[in-house]
């Protein structure tokens, strides 16, 4: 396998691989009619980042991005979870995915991730009762713990917190991770497999005679590969729409606040209490929001951000040594069904990865396609989330 230096690419040191090189016939440009070249990966979030680390380790593979670690990934809440499938086959793909986490893990353990498990005690008891149930039944290692042992598991928590919901759930399995950092990290190992990064934006698609997708045009020129992927998050709408092909997707905006890094540590596991959801980052700030997926802005996200401040504080026993730092607003990717949309768009050489949660889903989402693209492996898994689904909106605008 063909191996490049690990740095960052500029558009004239890519213009003399191959890869960008091409006739001209007057005011065109003849693309090849064949399709060679690395994979192209479009998007530098937690899944572009998981799919072009897996693809590297067999294949050339260029990263195209305008920021490494993504938009929407550095603004999430980063919970690895199978908590919010209520199908059974969604439910397997999530926790396969955390599987793969653990994987990718033992062979990068510099990984920011941290397996401290989740502690429920928002819904009502009737709601938590059923959530109990139905993981059981599923697989999920989950207890039910009394005021007693959820005080002994977060000594840090009120006890206040904790009497007004009698009793709560424990999943162990679970876990977090610093999505950007870990982005980051992976397309810096994805570099010294001998991937490239080419920091630009990308607006349109090439194509070769027979039709096939080619390549890309970046704000900075036209790239050339045997194949694109589209992991870009919203981006990926109108990129899409060029091509006549609509990607049902939905917007939603999230709030989530951070406190200044603390070296005391104040959680011991993701909880969920009602209304606020809150985590320690490996870097010792406390991360929550209204839920784990980020409350509205309201029409003054400060003052949102400072009332949910004071509602943390007040859940712990010594909160007043908290200090403030700041909020952030994502803007997650929801697809019409709240399912991933994975695999071919139905243009050759095409495929598309969007979803929410990106966190969680990346790995197997980075090892499946992966396997999709280089192999031509279908992985059964991918059946429920092909963009076909959508029969009356997979269609040409």
């Amino acid at each position: 396998m063909k191996h490049f230096p690990v740095q960052h690419q500029t558009l004239q040191d890519l213009a003399r691989s191959p890869i960008f090189q091409s006739e001209n016939q007057g005011d065109s440009m003849v693309v090849q009619s064949a399709p060679v070249g690395p994979v192209l990966v479009i998007g530098g979030g937690i899944v572009g980042a998981s799919i072009a680390w897996h693809l590297a380790k067999e294949k050339d593979v260029i990263i195209i991005a305008e920021t490494l670690g993504g938009v929407v990934t550095p603004k999430s809440f980063s919970w690895l979870n199978a908590a919010g499938a209520t199908q059974k086959y969604y439910y397997d793909f999530r926790r396969r995915s955390i599987a793969r986490w653990a994987e990718i893990h033992n062979e990068l353990p510099g990984l920011p991730i941290s397996w401290g498990g989740t502690l429920t005690c928002d819904r009502t008891p009737d709601e938590r009762a059923k959530f109990q149930e139905r993981q059981c039944t599923w697989g999920t290692t989950i207890r039910r713990l009394s005021q007693t042992s959820l005080a002994a598991l977060e000594p840090e928590i009120d006890d206040a917190q904790f009497s007004s919901v009698e009793w709560g759930l424990h999943v162990p399995e679970e876990g977090t991770i610093e999505a950007h950092v870990a982005a980051a990290q992976l397309i810096a190992h994805a570099e010294s497999l001998g991937a490239k990064v080419l920091k630009t934006s990308v607006t349109g698609f090439l194509r070769h005679e027979n039709r096939r997708i080619s390549g890309v045009v970046t704000g900075c020129g036209e790239v050339r590969g045997s194949h694109v992927v589209l992991a870009a998050g919203l981006g990926s709408v109108p990129l899409l729409a060029l091509e006549n092909i609509k990607l049902p997707m939905y917007s939603r905006e999230g709030l989530l606040v951070n406190t200044t890094p603390t070296q005391k540590r104040y959680l011991n596991t993701l909880v969920r209490l009602p209304d606020l959801h809150m985590r320690q980052t490996l870097d010792g700030r406390i991360r929550f929001g209204a839920t784990f997926a980020g409350g509205k802005p309201g029409d003054d996200p400060q003052a949102t951000a400072e009332e949910l401040f004071k509602r943390v504080q007040k859940a712990f026993k010594r909160g007043s040594e908290l200090e403030f730092d700041n909020y952030t607003i994502g803007v997650r990717p929801d697809p019409q069904d709240g399912y991933p949309i994975l695999g071919s768009t139905g243009l050759d050489g095409l495929d598309v990865a969007v979803m929410h949660s990106g966190v969680t889903n990346a790995a197997l989402v980075g090892e499946l396609l992966s396997k999709k693209i280089l192999h031509g492996i279908e992985d059964p898994m991918l059946d429920h989330f092909r963009l076909a689904r959508f029969r009356t909106s997979y269609t040409r605008l």
